[in-house]
């Protein structure tokens, strides 16, 4: 295990982490991590229960798609690594300051501007067509 930047990036593996890494934080994602494909063999209860409580609201496509999303390799068997990324898409001022002005109306902060799934959709291919570019290796968004 390296002890050091310098060490993880000495590597050829190391260094397309960090160009990744780099490349993300570019394209605006501001939380980058990378996984065994496996590390969370919980995730298929986790999502059982959470559609079971109905956290997924309207969105009833999660429940007919649960049984492909239970986990990476449920949807590809061949998967190896799970490359996760966040963006903050909230405003720069806080959004419920305004809850309290009666007289003018709110729009929920992921509303406001483009559908985010249209913004970092493009993204993620950016970065996997980065990964694939430079490892060989076959990636899915």
């Amino acid at each position: 295990m390296p002890t050091s930047i310098s060490e993880a990036t000495a590597s050829p593996q190391g260094r397309l982490v960090a160009e990744l890494r780099t490349r993300a934080k570019t394209l605006g994602f501001d939380a980058f991590g990378i996984a065994a494909a496996d590390a969370r063999p919980d995730l298929p209860e986790k999502l059982r229960v959470a559609l079971a409580e109905g956290w997924h609201g309207e969105m009833d496509w999660m429940a007919d798609t649960a049984e492909r999303r239970a986990s990476p390799q449920t949807l590809w068997p061949e998967a190896r690594s799970v490359i996760m990324l966040g963006v903050n898409y909230g405003p720069d001022e806080d959004p419920l300051s305004r809850l309290d002005q009666r007289g003018i109306g709110n729009i929920s902060v992921y509303a406001r501007n483009r559908d985010y799934h249209d913004l970092i959709k493009g993204k993620l291919k950016d970065l996997a067509g980065l990964l694939a570019r430079r490892s060989g290796a076959e990636v899915k968004v």
